[in-house]
């Protein structure tokens, strides 16, 4: 399936000793994706052109715009997901009113992050989290080297969830909407993500219930406070051959 994700560009391609030759090379597709609340547009989002419904079930989810109860509808047309929700008694926040600055998005998160706790006991055997290795690269990546992944695995190692994007934030709003679409425990299930994990990150997993989040790459220092403050084990590093735990070590039976 990674020709979905992909399409074929012409590159001229240099060599350091002179020689050019003309080429093909595969490129991640990129779409807007517009989701709509109750018949009114809320945002217009840029990711990989396949799963929009687990894109906008999980985006709304992991942003705590809504919880998965309140959601009646959810449906598809071309590039345009709409959702029903209950929430008569609410204003739905339009595009327009999506689009606030870096800095103030900063201090909106670091407000919230204050407030969220996932209060789950679940812990995770090492060897069930050396298992994700096996699942950190797509056949979509090999092609174009511009996509992230995010995946869901249980606690016996196994894989649940695995999502390909051009965007880290959007695979993990994927992965999420698709354990809610499927009725997935998430306590019980660890956040495999090929992403950097700023504060922002471990947020939107913390908003889902996800106990644990295991990344190849290294998290910020933002990163780790926030799990610390969420009740979230947050890895980095993750190798075959060993990984860096930050925050809730006790998640991690030894």
């Amino acid at each position: 399936m990674p020709e979905k994700y992909t399409t074929s560009y012409p590159a001229k391609r240099i060599h350091s000793d002179g020689r050019a030759e003309d080429v093909k090379v595969l490129l991640a597709k990129e779409c807007p994706v517009k989701l709509f609340l109750n018949g009114k547009l809320f945002t217009t989002l840029f990711a990989s052109p396949l799963e929009l419904k687990e894109l906008a079930v999980g985006h709304l989810i992991t942003e705590g715009v809504i919880s998965f109860r309140e959601i009646e509808n959810v449906e598809v047309d071309g590039r345009a997901v709409h959702i029903l929700i209950r929430k008569e008694n609410q204003e739905i926040s339009t595009e327009a009113a999506g689009k606030i600055g870096k800095a103030e998005k900063a201090e909106k998160e670091e407000e919230t992050s204050k407030e969220i706790f996932v209060d789950s006991d679940s812990v995770f055997e090492p060897q069930a989290i050396f298992a994700g290795t096996e699942y950190l690269e797509s056949d979509t990546y090999k092609l174009t080297r511009g996509t992230h992944l995010a995946a869901l695995i249980d606690r016996r190692g196994k894989l649940a969830v695995q999502i390909v994007d051009v965007g880290r934030h959007n695979a993990v709003d994927k992965a999420v909407g698709a354990a809610f679409l499927k009725g997935l425990d998430l306590s019980q299930h660890y956040m495999l993500s090929t992403g950097r994990q700023p504060a922002y990150m471990v947020t939107k997993a913390a908003r889902a219930g996800i106990t644990l989040i295991a990344t190849k790459s290294m998290p910020f220092d933002s990163g780790v406070e926030a799990a610390k403050k969420a009740n979230v084990c947050l890895i980095g590093q993750l190798r075959k051959e060993s990984m860096l735990v930050f925050a809730g070590e006790w998640r991690v039976k030894l």
